[in-house]
């Protein structure tokens, strides 16, 4: 089973990635996504529902959930995550360029902090560079953590840039996704980074498309 571990709909003002293509490119693709839009749960039929959540010391991604978490406390947030039976996965925590990173924030070594943290995004294939990839691999290593990719896919051409090929498991069962993953110590993935000018490019031009409406959230 290939899956997708960051994946944003048209839901995420960032993105212009329409449901229902979407969930087309996943088919042929043969793609499980876990659906990560920035403070919004938006639930699919064809992917794992979750929420990157914009706390006061960074941003992470809430996996396996049933309800939207709005709490601005991290660890309060985190907490929620876990009441619902969720799964935190830590994307992009050392790519600087971005302003929620996690490493802009005293939390990463935080002993309380990694005791929450199930999966670290090991690549993310919007990283401009490959330094913050390596660094999250020698955090997840040091810190015993799982592995997780992600495309960070924000346009339809993207998704799949990074994956990971695990065993099948009930895509309703996080339990079973964890297990699934220990089966490797480290996964089996495709990745590709991204070239910095398409990424920073279409990132501009979606931004303009929202504002001049051309671009509705209902696509």
């Amino acid at each position: 089973m290939k899956v997708d571990m960051h994946v944003h709909t048209i839901c995420s003002r960032c993105s212009i990635n329409p449901i229902k293509l979407l969930k087309k490119v996943c088919s042929v693709k043969k793609i499980l996504p876990v659906i990560a839009d920035h403070n919004i749960l938006t639930k699919v039929d064809f992917g794992i529902s979750g929420e990157e959540i914009a706390t006061e010391k960074g941003e992470f991604i809430g996996a396996f959930l049933n309800e939207q978490i709005n709490e601005k406390d991290i660890f309060e947030a985190m907490d929620r995550v876990k009441e619902q039976g969720g799964l935190i996965y830590l994307p992009h925590p050392f790519d600087g360029r971005r302003r929620r990173a996690l490493c802009r924030f005293d939390v990463l070594n935080n002993k309380e902090f990694i005791k929450r943290v199930d999966i670290v995004e090991v690549f993310n294939s919007r990283c401009i560079e490959e330094e913050p990839n390596i660094m999250a691999y020698e955090y997840a290593k040091i810190n015993n953590l799982l592995m997780g990719v992600g495309s960070d896919s924000h346009f339809p051409w993207e998704l799949g840039n990074a994956y990971m090929e695990v065993d099948e498991f009930d895509k309703d069962n996080p339990k079973e996704f964890l297990k699934a993953l220990k089966k490797n110590k480290e996964p089996k993935c495709y990745t590709k980074l991204g070239t910095p000018l398409n990424i920073l490019f279409f990132s501009k031009v979606s931004k303009k498309l929202r504002k001049l409406n051309i671009i509705k959230n209902k696509i």
